[in-house]
């Protein structure tokens, strides 16, 4: 299996395997098991068999060890019906394929089923004597009724009964298909709704693996005037466009939200366009030993591996040999490989993922955005390893695509191809320097304290071998309509503390107040927009997030637009699919659906990552007329500062879970 698979397999299994275990553990959870289709199905919809098959065995011995012979045949069962389910719909079958292969697969087990009781005789002595003793003693408490019809009865019960019993193979053949049937239909009914849903969702930025059997060759590689448009658009996403990349060369790709950015890199990475061609000398080879790496702007949705050094080394083929210690050195990780990834900050998974890009020793290295969720620090070494990639002089001697919003980052390229198509620089964003916290950080806006803090601290896994402190005595106070930037590097417990802001997390030490209560008993009164736009749209359509996450109909179709108009987006957007908006548009739906609650205050955790200029100005300034119109108060967290000093008048700095004054030649 390919390690995307591998991956895929494991999750499921999972999930899959945890639903049995529950279901078996806890009492009265037994219907919960048919959860454990859902899993099963979507690989059975979306994977070859063979993931399936993987799957169910790596479930099938988790519950077993843990659960029993129950859980083992739960997620059997599972299996059977995902499958069944998944496969069919994938080859667009209906209710007349779903009876005719759970007849066949009744038949099959009831096979089985009279193949072992007839070896198995003493078993099958047992099991027809328990149930005998079981009729009989029906027969006796009927003939305790004193009227002629009971008696009667009984007599016909043991008569039946015993003729069932000289015919018993036939009986549990026919029980077998039965019941396997009856499941198989339940089965069908309740998840085939869900494959439906999933199938008018187009997974558009997938990176597909071509069925290519050559040489890995990705470079130099050469398209030819072409165009890419996503399913279900009306519109091209990128083109007509021509480019080449040559061995050993570094190229910027720049260009505002929506250029096409993101699709040029899908079809570096692989994909077909929908018009002209694309022209390599071997295969793409993505994700293999000198072929294609790609790194991704959020790097939750590529680090796998529980360990760091796992994570590295996780899809190498067998034997291969690899100095983690020095990669993670190489990125800034240095002593970071015995650490679990479920611990790392944003900037430390994505340094982590460059670390493992390069561990493939690539010839084409793709980087969309990934100094976003990184703090100035980590951006230098991230810089330094990249441009030091591309040329002959280069250690990887790679050719380096890096897509990029920072003017400071083109720098060493060889060349930049924008694809906004304008002469100007507006797409591009400027650094700017740390800026200066004042004397006094409870000192701030003169309204009513909103927020409280005094000696908050947390630890992740108290009281286990495996604690982390993440802050120690952190005490601020944040006023009614005030605005504060929470600035510190990767790791320095920025997000923590927006989670106990939020009341998402109680911290371990001291206390945290909205409006003189624990905030942790005020969860949604202080709204939270996560570093991961995308991650925060729960539903299909723009209209149906707005709603859902506002707490109101999503027929009330005056307070969906009211929402809307209140971050700068069109009333038109409310029936568009969420997958069609960029990215800045996505950050303005999130604050739609959370302003639209009226918070008390409102956290943005990095909410600057991967916008252009024009966009972070557009953001910027609806903030700053939200605080200065609605008194919202409002924290964001970023390492990212140019443009801010409007919203956030105050600033706190972090490093190592404690409070600091201002680093040295902040401006």
């Amino acid at each position: 299996m390919q390690p995307v698979e591998m991956a895929q397999a494991a999750v499921m299994a999972a999930l899959c395997a945890a639903t049995a275990i529950i279901a078996v553990v806890v009492p009265f959870a037994g219907g919960l098991a048919l959860l454990g289709t859902v899993p099963m199905g979507l690989l059975a919809y979306r994977d070859r068999l063979r993931v399936l098959i993987a799957a169910t065995v790596a479930a099938a011995t988790i519950a077993f060890l843990i659960a029993g012979m129950g859980g083992f045949m739960t997620v059997v069962n599972c299996a059977y019906i995902g499958g069944l389910t998944g496969v069919i719909k994938r080859h667009r079958r209906g209710l007349p394929t779903v009876i005719a292969a759970s007849v066949v697969a009744g038949a099959l087990f009831g096979a089985v089923a009279v193949l072992a009781l007839t070896v198995l005789a003493r078993l099958r002595h047992l099991i027809f004597d328990a149930i005998t003793a079981n009729v009989q003693g029906v027969a006796a408490a009927m003939d305790q009724v004193p009227l002629p019809e009971f008696h009667r009865a009984a007599d016909d019960l043991t008569g039946f009964f015993g003729m069932l019993l000289r015919h018993w193979q036939l009986l549990i053949l026919a029980q077998s298909i039965v019941s396997i049937v009856i499941v198989s239909l339940l089965g069908w009914w309740a998840l085939s709704r869900v494959l439906d849903r999933l199938r008018g969702v187009p997974d558009v930025h997938k990176l597909e693996l071509p069925a290519d059997s050559g040489p890995v060759a990705p470079v130099p590689v050469r398209l030819n005037q072409v165009r890419f448009r996503y399913p279900q658009t009306g519109h091209d996403a990128l083109g007509p466009l021509s480019l080449e990349v040559q061995a050993g060369e570094h190229v910027a790709v720049t260009g505002a939200n929506g250029s096409g950015k993101t699709t040029l890199m899908l079809l570096l990475a692989g994909r077909a366009p929908t018009a002209g061609t694309v022209e390599r000398p071997g295969s793409v080879g993505l994700g293999a030993l000198g072929g294609t790496a790609v790194v991704m702007q959020h790097p939750e949705s590529q680090v796998l591996g529980t360990r760091v050094a796992d994570d590295v080394v996780w899809g190498l083929p067998a034997g291969t040999t690899t100095d983690v210690d020095r990669l993670l050195e190489e990125v800034g990780l240095t002593g970071f490989a015995e650490r679990d990834t479920g611990g790392l900050s944003g900037g430390e998974l994505q340094r982590l993922a460059v670390a493992a890009a390069l561990a493939r020793e690539p010839a084409l290295l793709i980087a969309d955005e990934v100094t976003s969720m990184v703090d100035p620090q980590g951006r230098d070494v991230l810089l330094r390893v990249l441009s030091g990639l591309a040329g002959s002089a280069g250690r990887h001697r790679t050719s380096l695509v890096h897509i990029t919003h920072y003017n400071d980052e083109v720098g060493s390229a060889d060349r930049i191809i924008d694809l906004s198509g304008s002469p100007d620089n507006t797409a591009m964003v400027e650094t700017a320097e740390v800026p200066a916290a004042p004397a006094n950080v409870a000192a701030g806006h003169s309204g009513p304290p909103v927020l409280e803090l005094s000696g908050v601290g947390h630890e992740y896994g108290s009281r286990t071998p495996w604690a982390k402190t993440a802050l120690r005595d952190i005490s601020f106070t944040v006023e009614e309509g005030d605005g504060l930037l929470i600035h510190g590097g990767n790791g320095s417990g920025k997000s923590t503390l927006a989670w106990i802001i939020a009341g998402l997390t109680t911290p371990t030490s001291g206390t945290c107040l909205l409006g003189g209560r624990p905030a942790d008993e005020q969860v949604g009164a202080v709204a939270l927009s996560f570093q991961a736009a995308r991650l925060q749209l729960m539903r299909s359509h723009v209209g149906l997030e707005v709603a859902s996450a506002a707490g109101f109909s999503p027929h009330d179709q005056a307070r969906v637009y009211s929402a809307l108009a209140a971050v700068g987006l069109d009333a038109a957007l409310a029936g568009r699919r969420i997958d069609q908006l960029s990215g800045g548009q996505m950050r303005r739906l999130v604050l739609a659906g959370l302003l639209a609650r009226a918070p008390r205050a409102l956290i943005l955790d990095e909410p600057l990552a991967g916008l252009d200029a024009t966009s972070r100005e557009g953001l910027l300034r609806l903030l700053e007329d939200l605080r200065r119109d609605t008194g919202l108060t409002v924290v964001v967290i970023s390492h990212d500062f140019a443009g801010l000093g409007e919203l956030c008048p105050r600033t706190l700095h972090l490093r190592n879970g404690v409070l600091v004054p201002a680093p040295a030649g902040a401006a």
